[in-house]
Order: C-alpha cells, then sequence, then structure tokens
C-alpha cells in the first residue's frame, strides 16, 4: 500500500497545502437527517490527532494560499468583526537549546549579535504596520517563541521601545511574556514587570528530573521553583505550561506535579499532551497511526480536570484552567472571535479581517523582505464571509463554547436554525450539549474533539475537499471525516454582503 507523505515533513507535520480544483458539488452527500447520525458515527471511527494539541487550526490546512507579501492596506481591506481593536502576537526564536518536543522555529544557544540584529528587524517591521494600526487599540501583546526572557535585557528595553512607540494599547492591555528555567532570575522580573508585563507563561513541563533530561531540558528543578516563587509574588498573574503521556509515566505524576504548582500559588495551568500519533509511517487505509498511549492520555487529562476543578480552577480553553479573578487569558480567547492579530517575527501566524497569514520562516527571506520594506508574509489565504463566521463557531467549539445568541447579533445568523439537524445528531450521539443559549462538548466527545466542531464548516467548504487528492482526503482524517459525513447544513447561511 502506498503511503500518501508528499505534504508532511518527518514528523507527519504539513508542509505545503496540496492543490485544490475545481470539484462537481454533486459529491457531497446531500442532507438526510435520518441518516446524519449514522454516517457521523460512521466517520468518526477515524481516531484523529493526539489530545489536546498545539496547533489545531480553522480552516484545516488543506487550502490553497497566495504566495508572496501583501501591503497592508490591502491586509486589512475588510471590515473587522471586532471593530476598533487588535491583538499582537511577537515571535523571538533563541532559546537557550533544542527542545525535544518543541517543532517551532528556534535557534539555540547565546548568539549576542544575531539577537540584536533580529530585534532591530522586530522593530524595524512593526513600523511597517503602524500606519494601518494609528486608529486601533491593541488590547493584548504576546511574546512567544523561542524564550524571549532568553533576550538581555537591553534588548528587552529596546524591543518594549518600539512597541509603545509603534502601538497604542488599550488601559487594561493584557501583555504576556514566555519564559523557561533560567531565563527569569529576580532582575529580569523586576524589568518586566517595569516594562508593562502583567501575565507571565512559564514552561517548566515536568518536575522529574528524569523526564526532563530525556526532554533535553538541562536545568535545577529546585532553581526552577525559586524563579516560579519569585514571578508569582512579583507579577502574580502566571501561567505555568505542563506535559503529560510520558513513556513510563505513573498515572498521578500530572497530578503531583500540579499540586506542586498550586502549592506556590500559580494562578494558571496549562496542560500538553506530548505527541505520540502524527507520524503516520504505518498508516493504512482509512486508520491514522495509532498512538498506544492515547487512552491513558485522556484518561490523565479527565483525572487532571477533576483535580483543578476541586481546587477552584475553571477552563477558559479545553486545556487551559485559571483561578477567576486572579489569572487572566484575554489573549487567546480574542483570537477566537475574529479579532484581528498582527503577526511579527519570523514564522508567526496573524489574522487580518477575513484573511490568514504567516511570515517567512526562513530568517533570511524575513530580513530581505523588511529591507525591500514590504511586509514579511509568506503566504496568506483570504477567507470568504461565510467562512469567517464558521471559524468562529468552529474553534470556539473546539476550545471553549459557542453563545449561539451572540453569534446571531454578530453574523446576523441563527446557527440553531442552519444546523439543527446536525446539533440534533451530535446532541443524540451524545457528543453535544444545549443549556441556557450555549453549546459546548461533552466529555464523551473527548477522543473526537479535533474533529466534531469542524462539521459545522459550510458545506461549500465540505464540497471543495473534493478537488483534493483522493489519496490525502483518505489519510487525512479531516477531510474524511468532513467530506464522508456529508452535508450538515439545515438551511442556507446568508450574511451582508462584505
Amino acid at each position: 500500500m502506498k503511503h500518501y507523505h508528499v505534504n508532511f515533513n518527518k514528523k507527519s507535520r504539513l508542509t505545503r497545502a496540496p492543490e485544490i480544483t475545481i470539484a462537481p458539488a454533486s459529491q457531497l452527500l446531500a442532507m438526510d437527517p435520518k441518516q446524519l447520525k449514522f454516517r457521523i458515527s460512521a466517520a468518526l471511527q477515524i481516531q484523529n490527532d493526539y489530545f489536546p494539541c498545539f496547533d489545531w487550526t480553522f480552516p484545516p490546512p488543506v487550502a490553497q494560499k497566495a504566495r508572496g507579501s501583501i501591503a497592508a492596506e490591502k491586509l486589512f481591506r475588510h471590515p473587522s468583526a471586532v471593530p476598533g481593536l487588535y491583538s499582537l502576537y511577537m515571535h523571538t526564536p533563541f532559546c537557550a537549546s533544542l527542545c525535544k518536543f518543541c517543532y517551532y522555529p528556534v535557534i539555540p544557544g547565546k548568539r549576542a549579535d544575531e539577537m540584536e540584529t533580529y530585534v532591530r528587524y522586530l522593530v524595524r517591521e512593526m513600523a511597517l504596520y503602524a500606519e494601518q494600526c494609528g486608529g486601533r487599540e491593541c488590547e493584548s501583546l504576546y511574546l512567544g517563541g523561542g524564550t524571549p526572557t532568553f533576550l538581555d535585557n537591553h534588548l528587552l528595553e529596546m524591543l518594549f521601545d518600539g512597541i509603545r512607540r509603534h502601538f497604542r494599547f488599550t488601559p487594561d492591555a493584557e501583555i504576556t511574556i514566555e519564559s523557561a528555567p533560567g531565563t527569569l532570575g529576580r532582575d529580569k522580573v523586576a524589568l518586566l514587570k517595569q516594562l508593562g508585563v502583567n501575565r507571565l507563561s512559564y514552561g517548566i513541563q515536568t518536575l522529574d528530573t528524569a523526564l526532563l533530561a530525556d526532554l533535553n531540558r538541562n536545568y535545577s528543578v529546585e532553581s526552577a521553583v525559586e524563579e516560579l516563587e519569585n514571578a508569582v509574588s512579583e507579577i502574580g498573574n502566571v501561567n505555568i505550561d505542563t506535559m503529560y503521556g510520558f513513556e513510563g509515566e505513573s498515572d498521578d505524576a500530572l497530578i503531583k506535579t500540579l499540586a506542586r504548582f498550586i502549592s506556590i500559588g500559580v494562578p494558571c495551568v496549562s496542560i500538553y499532551s506530548l505527541d505520540g500519533q502524527r507520524c503516520n509511517t504505518d498508516r493504512v487505509r482509512y486508520e491514522p497511526g495509532q498512538d498506544t498511549l492515547f487512552d491513558k492520555k485522556v484518561a490523565i487529562f479527565r483525572n487532571a480536570r477533576t483535580y483543578l476543578a476541586q481546587q477552584g480552577f475553571e477552563p477558559v480553553l479545553q486545556n487551559i484552567f485559571l483561578k477567576p479573578g486572579v489569572a487572566s487569558y484575554k489573549h487567546q480567547l480574542r483570537r477566537w472571535e475574529n479579532l484581528p492579530l498582527l503577526a511579527l517575527g519570523m514564522s508567526s501566524t496573524g489574522y487580518a479581517p477575513r484573511m490568514l497569514y504567516q511570515n517567512h520562516i526562513s530568517i533570511k527571506n524575513y530580513y530581505a523582505n523588511i529591507d525591500a520594506g514590504v511586509l514579511p508574509i509568506m503566504e496568506s489565504e483570504e477567507l470568504s464571509a461565510e467562512l469567517e463566521l464558521a471559524r468562529e463557531v468552529v474553534s470556539q467549539l473546539r476550545f471553549t463554547h459557542v453563545d449561539m445568541r451572540h453569534i446571531q447579533e454578530k453574523y446576523g445568523v441563527d446557527i440553531g436554525v442552519v444546523y439543527k439537524d446536525l446539533i440534533q445528531a451530535l446532541t443524540e450521539l451524545g457528543y453535544l450539549e444545549l443549556q441556557h443559549g450555549f453549546m459546548r462538548l461533552t466529555d464523551k466527545a473527548t477522543p473526537f474533539n479535533n474533529v466534531i466542531p469542524m462539521l459545522f464548516s459550510p458545506d461549500s467548504f465540505k464540497s471543495s475537499l473534493f478537488g483534493l487528492p483522493e489519496e490525502f482526503r483518505q489519510n487525512f482524517p479531516l477531510p474524511y471525516v468532513l467530506t464522508n459525513a456529508g452535508a450538515t447544513q439545515s438551511a442556507a447561511i446568508t450574511l451582508a454582503a462584505a
């Protein structure tokens, strides 16, 4: 059996989208309310993705994208679903070392000259957006990486000076920076607070020294805990990233890790599963490669969720839990409301109204575009007004919940009518619940949480997937589930012309 791998790298991550040709709409099975739940059940026999995943996105990465830069005024030519506001994401690729689990573009090792050059280019990129942002306010800034706190103090000062000169912030703006053990001394925390950072995310992963060595994370657990205690004391609004799903991990290892963090006073935790399913080299037709720890990972996550609820934590995203009134995560939550997100730095991804885009992954190309005075955009994808609505509904269902009344007020579309039969089918299957105008996935939907929300894609989008190569549709679970479940709309989506 030939395996489809042309569009994936060695970790089965999509590296280029296959070409979508024009396909006849008749290939999508017509809507049949009586058969819909049976079609969905059959399609969901495909186990999709690990749980929870890092890089889930909608629309899924299968559409043909336009290559090359785009002018800022063209990028923002559509009206925003959230007028007057935007958020910023800024990528810094430098890290002390390359972690085994990381797949983001990073540059390991201390490289003082390269770091300063990169920060100078970031500030130059800011200037390319400044005119378009003149009449708007930024409500959240997220500095990610890499490890931004790996930058020397004078470079952080240079970076924030550029940020303050080029962008105007709301009074209650959330300003987050990612950090890692060994980069967060007391002087660094004091500087971050002085620069306006009011939320910190600390990537500690685990407190098990043996597991750290296997991840290529070389730091002292006790020193890391000391850094964390100081950050909680000085900044307060601190998130920790932790992981589970290690080989040989005890069933209560994550609970013990979380208990230690909670005893320190950490008010927000993000928990991720190690990626063990994306390698598709053993995949056979209709069956993706299976993660042998999949069921155990789901059980670990459920136990952790129950434990955190007992400790007073509430979920704000599927795998992110915080103590209300103490911690926040405005940046990520607003991302699923179609708030514009400016992407700065190499490889970063952004969202302009009805436009997804990504900067160059190569630092050389990133610099070359800025030297030429153009945005360093590698590729972009324009969404229809219908897909923009779907992006909000699908993403919110995947990560949090859907406020159906808010969607109707915002877009003039009653999704309870448009997807009446789909909602009924998923409710009867036990995957969906409706309560007081809110729609959310049930615990039973856990193994399929990456796929079920996609069923709320417009039928026109599902139909376009038949333009993908057949082998791609059969081996990449998202297109398979979407096309084999057939049409899911009970009524047309009617939006005002945009």
